[in-house]
């Protein structure tokens, strides 16, 4: 096979002659991407595949491989990369002058013919000595530094700069040779795939390979994809996607340019009938499995989202750093085969939730930067500004803005929030939140309201809905109007005197239903919810609706010789039910029992236990509440027998 050199570097072109004897050097015109506010692995192993796929379009014979490499030099969280003139060339040695810099290579094999492909990259720690003016501008006046990461080669500088390499010398040189020798080795190991399934909750595609499941990342239904195994357990494994061999046709093109690195979402490139389908066979396989449920008749088909894309009301966005570059956007996932760094994926667009994130991502980027605020790092615990939260109204248009940091930060945030209401009208309210918690979730307790007043308001089936930072709503509002319609339809062909409602939250769910019942008692451990479920009673004029701040294990055990309820409805957090908030659950009589899940898994474990004590499943109905991503909700009506 003709193996081709994508470069232009005659010192890739030496050490590749340490693998093979016959080449053939085209080089790729492609304008590298050179952008500070990209992780710098990714941003070299990106262009090592633009350089490759850039040659495969120009040779007629795609029955070759090629290889590619981008090299970046990383000092002080800078990205160095070829500088374009003499005066950068020597800013950047004074830079690396007396310090410990990476040396980043990205590496690319690629097969055109069969669109096989394999990336990975290098680091290698290069120390400086301390260089002087007149040592640097030697080096400089021999005019060989435009196409060099960071302005130097290795070869020509030598002892002289450099004190200390650990890594590979022809890392530095421009191709690590090692690595290179490895991913030849892997890319014969590469076998194609066809993906039949999809993985909840990691979306990843399910083929299977010689009897065995594989878990293959980027994958679709109906791609035959080329894998290579990277963890392997008893009976499955995790897989690399090297390429696609042949496109499934359930395959659309993502509406977001950050789609597969940036964390959000999951499934933007599966046609939406077949996300709902798949989700729709996840449930029916979870519930046969985990709950041993029968009577699978009972499941309808799954309700799609009123809209797929700007249908989320809330989002909680990271701040970080990358390069020298703050930046805004969304951890990282986490992967079963590379280790979580907490790193954030920049993003200055998100399809899932509104057009606002790139209009006011900048004005706080530059408050960041003219503050000299540090972003919060969970690993090292540093820093001072954490989140930005953003709640936005689907009814009302209004929008909450949650700017989180640590305590004992001395700025004046009410410039910001100001000048960002003259600029967006939409902007009814602007807090800062205090949280100094050690983990990377948002804490409401310490919040100071900045700007406007400290609620935004959401309208469901004509009731108006207050929303505070620390209120849980369904983060899907057309969605959720959807499922509270099921519920009401589900509850109303019932004479109900008394419901309880665990789980409640800030009571929309018994808000809804007040006008079919008597009497209505709603419980929720978080008392800033129980402050809101009787504010919205008042807002609604709702008066048989009662409210109690107690754990649900709390209230049952207290209530299992009350009356019998008509109808119990639990919505509890993705754990689900605990075995104590069960066991007196079956306590108390509860004629109905209307069980909504955001977790299939937790659900199926629960059903199967209220079913064995007395209940019948009568209807599961599914709502896609959560496009794009592997979460599914389900409302449940179970009856006593």
């Amino acid at each position: 096979m003709k193996i081709i050199l994508a470069s232009a570097s005659e010192r890739r072109r030496y050490l590749i002659q340490k693998i093979f004897s016959e080449y053939e050097v085209i080089v790729p015109d492609v304008e590298e991407i050179f952008d500070e506010s990209i992780d710098p692995v990714y941003l070299a192993v990106l262009n090592a595949q633009l350089k490759a796929k850039n040659v495969a379009e120009k040779i007629k014979e795609k029955d070759c491989l090629i290889i590619s490499a981008d090299t970046l030099v990383v000092v002080k969280n800078r990205i160095l990369g070829k500088p374009d003139s003499y005066d950068t060339a020597f800013e950047y040695l004074k830079t690396l002058s007396n310090s410990t810099h990476k040396v980043i290579t990205g590496c690319c094999l690629f097969h055109p013919s069969d669109n096989k492909i394999l990336s990975d990259y290098d680091i290698t720690f290069v120390t400086f000595r301390e260089l002087t003016d007149q040592m640097i501008k030697n080096f400089l006046d021999q005019h060989s530094f435009c196409d060099k990461a960071g302005g130097y080669a290795v070869q020509e500088i030598g002892d002289e700069f450099v004190a200390e390499i650990k890594g590979s010398y022809d890392n530095v040189v421009g191709l690590p040779v090692e690595k290179i020798k490895k991913m030849l080795l892997d890319f014969e190991k590469l076998q194609s795939i066809e993906i039949v399934d999809i993985g909840f909750p990691t979306s990843f595609g399910i083929g299977k390979f010689k009897g065995k499941t594989v878990f293959v990342e980027n994958a679709v239904p109906g791609d035959i994809v080329w894998f290579l195994e990277k963890r392997s357990l008893h009976n499955f494994s995790y897989a690399e996607n090297c390429g696609v061999k042949r496109l499934s046709t359930y395959r659309v093109q993502p509406m977001c340019p950050h789609f597969g690195y940036c964390g959000g979402c999951t499934l933007q490139n599966l046609d939406y009938d077949q996300q709902l389908n798949f989700k729709h066979k996840y449930l029916i396989e979870t519930l046969k499995r985990i709950g041993r449920i029968k009577n699978l008749d009972a499941v309808e088909p799954i309700i799609p989202s009123p809209e797929t894309f700007y249908y989320r009301n809330k989002m909680e966005y990271a701040f970080g750093v990358n390069g020298r570059k703050i930046v805004l956007g969304l951890r990282e996932r986490q992967s079963p085969f590379r280790k979580y760094r907490a790193h954030v994926n920049k993003i200055d667009f998100c399809p899932i939730f509104s057009e606002i994130v790139n209009k006011i991502f900048p004005f706080f980027i530059e408050f960041v930067e003219k503050n000299n605020i540090e972003p919060y790092n969970p690993f090292t615990k540093k820093g001072y500004v954490r989140h930005l939260v953003i709640r936005q109204s689907k009814t009302t248009n209004q929008v909450m803005l949650l700017l989180v940091t640590r305590s004992g930060i001395e700025i004046n945030i009410a410039d910001l929030a100001y000048s960002l209401a003259q600029h967006f009208p939409e902007i009814s309210s602007f807090f800062h939140v205090e949280n100094d918690q050690i983990s990377d979730v948002v804490n409401y307790q310490k919040s100071q309201l900045i700007y406007g007043r400290p609620f935004i308001e959401e309208t469901i089936r004509n009731f108006n809905f207050r929303i505070y930072p620390e209120t849980f709503f369904q983060p899907n509002t057309k969605a959720a109007e959807k499922l509270y319609n099921i519920i009401f339809s589900m509850t109303s062909e019932i004479k109900h005197e008394r419901i309880l409602g665990l789980y409640c939250g800030s009571g929309p769910m018994e808000i809804i239903l007040s006008p079919i019942a008597r009497q209505i008692i709603g419980v929720d451990n978080n008392d800033k919810n129980i402050e809101t479920a009787i504010e919205n009673c008042k807002v609604n004029s709702i008066t048989n609706c009662e409210f109690y701040c107690l754990s649900a294990e709390e209230f049952l055990k207290k209530n299992t010789k009350e009356k019998t309820y008509d109808m119990i409805i639990v919505d509890p957090p993705r754990g689900g039910l605990s075995k104590k908030a069960i066991f007196n659950l079956l306590k108390v009589k509860g004629r109905f029992i209307l069980y909504v899940s955001c977790n299939p898994a937790t659900l199926a474990r629960d059903l199967s236990i209220i079913i064995e004590n007395g209940y019948t499943l009568k209807k599961a109905v599914p709502i896609d509440m959560f496009p794009h991503t592997s979460h599914l909700e389900v409302c449940c009506l179970l009856e006593q027998t």
